[in-house]
């Protein structure tokens, strides 16, 4: 079984940027939206793929707000109900509030 870990793909991983391949890996199509008009996104800005375990299984939407690290999950099917994903999806957003120098937390990781 593989590892229960949550993690949040760049854009230009080697899983993401080829996106046929992707898209035929994962059965749903990722693209980067930073450049795209925000009346035209679908998945947000700069939406991260989102790998629970060894699948892709959605995106999150990241920002910081008055200091505090806000998400927005999107999935491709229902949430994970294995508390497992709830707790390495934290872990994972704590990964990034200390790389971005962030100590506070919001709980709006929502899907």
């Amino acid at each position: 079984m593989p590892p229960e870990v949550v993690r949040l793909l760049s854009p230009f991983d080697p899983v993401v940027w080829d996106r046929r391949r992707f898209e035929l890996f994962w059965r749903w199509a990722y693209r980067f939206e930073a450049y795209t008009p925000a009346a035209k996104r679908k998945l947000g800005y700069y939406a991260l793929p989102l790998l629970w375990r060894d699948r892709v299984i959605g995106w999150a939407n990241l920002s910081v707000k008055q200091g505090r690290l806000q998400s927005e999950v999107g999935l491709n099917a229902s949430r994970p109900r294995e508390r497992a994903f709830a707790r390495e999806l934290e872990t994972e957003l704590q990964r990034v509030r200390l790389f971005l120098g962030l100590e506070e937390s919001s709980a709006s990781a929502s899907a």
